[in-house]
């Protein structure tokens, strides 16, 4: 059998004119794939129809990019509802079991359990005694419990229930995987001690090229250094789990306290109108800007290498790449702490970090990094050093490297 990998996800697919395409970042990790496997199957979950609308991806046809000759691209069902997981439960499981049984490499990224085609195929290949990698980048457990807050008394009912199912599945998964991918120190210490042979990983796309020069940074660090005001900036969805308020009501604090700064958040999502609704008119509207989606990577980074700080508020335990581009850019990790943002900078620093929910605590902490353009200074350097640790070449032919040592073990 052929070095071949199937790789069974839950990544939006999106069809187009009989075309599937997928967004620009994971084509990118296909890619990747594609020099380490002879052979790369990845599943992913046909788009929804409502969601055909959302801009917050740039979508390619994974045809069209260079290195990806041996790579095929498919979509199962999306059914995140229990009657479509129920009607398409026996056509899935076949189209699954035929697929395990002729790859060597397997790979899946468990989640919800309804629609949760990554578990079928860990379930499957467990019964076909076949060795296999389990991959997660969030505490999905986690994510369950935020949405209990506040829910009325029946969907909190029913949201409990499925939260206990769902970790019992992972738990049992993860028993059963050879090699774990932990995305992040979050997910790591979440899920370690769950699996015979955790790994903690990482994900960026970012390589050797994308790192700031160094006179970029010297500059950066200059223009702190003469009392410019701060350029504070954020990358992601406009979504409750990045805590978005909490990141105006930093602002606020920083505004009111008389610190001098633009702050600009890059991405669209369910709330960015509340937020254009909540800046327009008030005091912010001359320091903030909310454009949403960007689609040009290039630009991005740019703007990442012209910030001086990368200010998170994410509610729940995840791995975002946002953090790990900012440090590549330069540009200081500033937020709410947890183990993923800890250990991104705990070699060599680049990063300021408060209690969760906490916005006060985290204006403090911006403000006294104005008040000292020295210290401040040093933290920059202290970024970029950091930043030097992850590029894309090394993280996929790591993770690539613990997949295939995943088939070199007997299944626990």
């Amino acid at each position: 059998m052929i070095a071949s990998l199937l790789l069974v996800t839950h990544v939006a697919l999106r069809t187009v004119n009989g075309r599937v395409l997928i967004d620009d970042q994971t084509a990118a990790g296909i890619a990747q794939w594609g020099r380490h496997f002879e052979a790369v199957t990845y599943y992913g979950i046909a788009e929804d129809p409502g969601a055909r609308h959302n801009s917050s991806s740039t979508w390619v046809d994974l045809k069209d990019l260079p290195g990806t000759g041996n790579c095929i691209l498919a979509a199962l069902p999306n059914a995140y509802a229990i009657g479509r997981t129920m009607r398409a439960y026996r056509a899935v499981r076949a189209i699954l079991a035929d697929e395990i049984a002729r790859h060597r490499h397997l790979c899946f990224t468990p989640g919800g359990l309804v629609g949760d085609w990554p578990s079928l195929g860990a379930h499957e290949a467990i019964r076909q005694k076949r060795a296999y990698a389990a991959w997660l980048d969030v505490c999905e457990p986690q994510v369950l419990r935020n949405a209990l807050a506040g829910a009325p008394p029946l969907k909190r009912l029913l949201r409990e229930v499925k939260l206990a199912a769902v970790e019992r599945n992972i738990r049992h998964l993860l028993r059963h995987s050879t090699v774990a991918l932990l995305q992040g120190r979050d997910t790591f210490d979440a899920y370690a001690t769950l699996a015979p042979d955790p790994h903690c990983t990482y994900d960026t796309h970012t390589g050797l090229a994308d790192r700031i020069t160094p006179d970029a940074l010297a500059g950066k660090i200059a223009r702190i250094r003469s009392g410019a005001p701060l350029n504070i900036l954020y990358v992601g969805r406009a979504a409750p789990m990045k805590g978005p308020h909490d990141w105006l009501d930093t602002l606020e604090s920083l505004a009111a306290g008389g610190v001098r700064f633009r702050a600009t958040w890059i991405g669209d999502g369910p709330d960015l109108p509340a937020m254009r609704a909540r800046v327009a008119g008030s005091a912010l509207a001359p320091m903030v800007e909310l454009p949403g989606f960007e689609g040009d990577r290039a630009r991005l980074l740019a703007r990442m290498r012209e910030s001086d700080i990368m200010l998170f508020c994410h509610k729940t335990p995840e791995s975002p790449r946002c953090l790990i581009e900012s440090l590549v850019s330069g540009s200081p990790i500033v937020g709410y702490g947890s183990a993923y943002p800890r250990g991104l900078v705990e070699a060599r620093g680049g990063g300021v970090f408060v209690p969760q929910h906490d916005p006060a605590a985290l204006a403090a902490c911006i403000g006294a990094l104005d008040r000292d353009r020295q210290a401040f200074g040093h933290l920059i350097a202290d970024a970029a050093a950091s930043g030097t640790l992850y590029n894309e070449d090394d993280v996929y032919a790591h993770r690539a490297g613990l997949m295939k040592r995943a088939d070199a073990a007997p299944p626990p």
